[in-house]
């Protein structure tokens, strides 16, 4: 029996990586059994698994118990702990960036994590009856990676996919991802959301291997006729992300009170956050007294919700402005209902925002520039507007249509395992 066991952080659990619903479906199929680690211990379950699904939930946080332990821990897996370090640390010294006393607390933290993530990994195979032929894969290029390059089971291999904050060192709050020359020794492949990313790994590696490879991630369209959209005299714009800071909503709303157009226009935002009801606050302030604007913050859709919605109304114009990304799956979402892009060049967001189908903006753009550009599109004629739309869908259809994307994905795992048997 051919089993796949799934490290991930929320699902199924709460609203967070509502990207892998698309692919679940094809996994699901694609495995006699599988098992789920989620590391999220406090939301309910908000995704229906399938009859071979088995959930478990794994604590990231040490107990009392675990500090006890630790001890022993630290004892029993002294050599494997130190030669980590110590390869870590002198791969960081030849780069040119040896690593500060910070940096060196958070190696020595996460390779504990890792190493008490395998064992949970381990004693979960042990308690289910399974030691072979085995589908290792961590969604996210973190500590499940690290654990999961630890194990060591026969006629099984050992994957991770790549996105943004898991690949990009320097835009992440601590300037520092642990161990990620580790996984691209250890893993028996990496697949990378987006060929920025692999080029980013691969030259902050120092690292070429043919089991680096590009995966594009992909959403489902569900079936609609746009000619049965509910219309709009208004220029409808939607954004759709956490209200975190890198997603820099407030240039959004100061973007909208420069915007000079004849149309009246409305602002419809898709998410919820730590900063809600700061940003309710700025666009009561900003926006509140215009005539010719209104704005809704919708607050969180379940993804089956949002493409509903998508489907069945006027939208003319998709906007992100996030400091960095990988390559953001609301991006794809709009497309697959061919709705324009503006979005920030960060990250693998070029790869999908190509010619034709929006407009990049630098990292560093102002909220005039963001103005400008949402005063061209309302400006645009129904034929204009149609084309960019038209080769926004046809983008989709080409490279981030979740039954194509997951096939490829599973047939590669598939062709990898079978080297390994």
């Amino acid at each position: 029996m051919k089993t796949l066991v799934l490290v991930t952080s929320q699902f199924p659990f709460g609203t967070g990586e509502s990207f892998i619903d698309s692919e679940y479906p094809s996994l699901a199929q694609s495995f006699d059994r599988i098992l789920i680690i989620s590391q999220n211990v406090t939301h309910k379950m908000s995704r229906v698994t399938s009859g071979n699904t088995i959930v478990y939930r794994y604590n990231p946080s040490t107990s009392i118990l675990g500090f006890l332990y630790l001890p022993m821990l630290l004892l029993v897996n002294f050599s494997l702990i130190t030669k980590l370090i110590e390869e870590e640390s002198d791969f960081r010294r030849s780069s040119g960036n040896s690593l500060s006393i910070k940096k060196f607390t958070i190696l020595f933290k996460k390779t504990i994590k890792a190493v008490q993530l395998r064992d949970y990994i381990s004693e979960t195979l042990l308690k289910e009856g399974i030691n072979e032929s085995i589908v290792f894969y961590s969604y996210w290029l973190k500590t499940g990676a690290h654990a999961v390059a630890m194990l060591q089971y026969n006629s099984s291999i050992k994957i991770a996919r790549a996105h943004g904050s898991d690949v990009y060192e320097e835009k992440t709050d601590t300037g520092y991802l642990p161990l990620l020359r580790f996984c691209g020794v250890k893993l028996d492949a990496i697949f990378f959301a987006s060929k920025d990313g692999k080029e980013y790994f691969e030259r902050k590696t120092n690292m070429d291997k043919p089991c680096f490879l590009v995966s594009f991630l992909g959403v489902s369209r569900p079936d609609f006729d746009i000619s049965k959209a509910m219309k709009s005299n208004k220029f409808v714009i939607v954004s759709c992300s956490n209200m975190i800071p890198l997603k820099r909503i407030e240039l959004i709303i100061h973007a909208l009170a420069g915007v000079k157009s004849d149309k009246e226009i409305e602002w419809l935002h898709f998410g919820e956050g730590i900063l809600k009801n700061e940003l309710s606050v700025i666009a009561m302030k900003i926006l509140g007294s215009l005539n010719r604007l209104t704005y809704r913050f919708m607050g969180h859709y379940q993804n089956e919700d949002l493409l509903k919605f998508y489907s069945s109304n006027q939208i003319d114009l998709f906007i992100n402005t996030s400091s960095t990304e990988g390559i953001p799956v609301s991006i794809m979402e709009a497309q697959c209902f061919g709705i324009p892009v503006i979005a920030t060049d960060t990250g693998g967001v070029k790869e999908v925002v190509i010619e034709g189908t929006g407009s990049l903006l630098p990292v560093n753009f102002s909220s005039d520039d963001l103005a400008k550009l949402i005063e061209y599109y309302s400006g645009l004629t129904k034929e204009e507007s149609e084309t960019i739309g038209l080769n926004a869908m046809r983008n989709w259809e080409s490279n981030f249509n979740a039954t194509a994307n997951y096939k490829d994905f599973i047939i590669k795992v598939n062709s990898i395992l079978a080297s390994a048997n």
